[in-house]
């Protein structure tokens, strides 16, 4: 009784530290982005957080690995099997006879968005997208901002200045075009591998915003995507497709550690959430990826 009280104690103790450190948490969440695409573009603003933070390459995105059904996974921390999103033609009219984790029927999947809302009631909470779509498969009513912004341009500007007047406790960033372009031109082409470059230098605009708002040495930043692709598309099971970046960098984060534990993209919003000490919902089935913190 003794071990498992002290063990308790220990557990409690390793929250709270690394959840003081932690006061923001940015997402860019970079659509089709594929491990080879960091890889291989010059991407030296990733580069400075992989080698400050936690990182692999073989993050596991769900099947088929489409964009709807792996952005659900990574908000809601399931497979989709439990969230029931199993292509980019689902919309809410589906779901409007069904009930999720005891909640009112018609609403989606518990996110990771209404875990933090409920967590704390006057949180900032932030959701900027260039792919519109992505916002059906949020709540309602739980961001303080939920917007578009369409265009790469666009999200250059208006993140940071989100980032200057809202002071965000949680930001999730979601970048189109490296999909759109994987789509247009191919995976592993040279204009692939320029809309990375240009993610990148978007990724660094945001950072230089966060340090500007002297938010950068309490600010965790994550890097993750939806899934690769071979040739003009994805939906397969290739490894080209199936494996993504997952890269978690900055406060209370080990630095150039390479994770080897298996990593499903459902377990990002467990890993957040434990970052806030926010009550996760008994239906997520994704995991912490302790293995990460210092």
């Amino acid at each position: 009784m003794k071990k498992l009280a002290l063990l308790s104690l220990l557990l409690i103790s390793f929250s709270f530290a690394y959840s003081q450190k932690i006061k923001h948490v940015i997402v860019f969440g970079i659509d089709g982005c594929s491990p080879d695409g960091i890889i291989k573009a010059p991407t030296p603003n990733i580069d400075s957080l992989v080698a400050h933070g936690s990182w692999t390459w073989e993050a596991k995105a769900q099947m088929p690995t489409s964009s709807s059904t792996n952005w659900a996974s990574i908000i809601d921390g399931v497979p989709p099997s439990v969230h029931g999103i199993w292509s980019n033609d689902w919309q809410r009219e589906q779901i409007k006879g069904i009930s999720y984790c005891g909640g009112k029927k018609g609403h989606v999947f518990p996110t990771i968005f209404r875990v933090l809302r409920e967590n704390d009631k006057h949180a900032q909470i932030a959701c900027m997208m260039e792919w519109w779509s992505f916002r059906r498969l949020v709540e309602d009513g739980v961001c303080s901002i939920r917007q578009r912004t369409i265009l790469e341009g666009v999200t250059d500007t208006r993140v940071p200045t989100v980032i200057s007047v809202r002071k965000p406790k949680f930001l999730f960033i979601h970048f189109n075009n490296v999909d759109e372009t994987g789509h247009k031109d191919g995976h592993g082409t040279q204009k692939y591998y320029d809309a990375v470059a240009r993610v990148d230098k978007s990724i660094g605009k945001i950072i230089k915003a966060v340090k500007k708002a002297h938010m950068l040495e309490s600010t965790v930043f994550v890097i993750i995507a939806d899934h690769g692709g071979v040739g003009h598309g994805h939906g397969g099971p290739s490894p080209a497709e199936v494996n993504v970046p997952f890269i978690i960098s900055g406060a209370g984060i080990k630095q150039d550690h390479h994770i080897t534990s298996f990593v499903n993209n459902y377990d990002l919003p467990v890993t957040i959430a434990k970052m806030f000490n926010a009550k996760v919902p008994d239906c997520w089935q994704g995991k912490v990826v302790s293995e990460i913190f210092e």
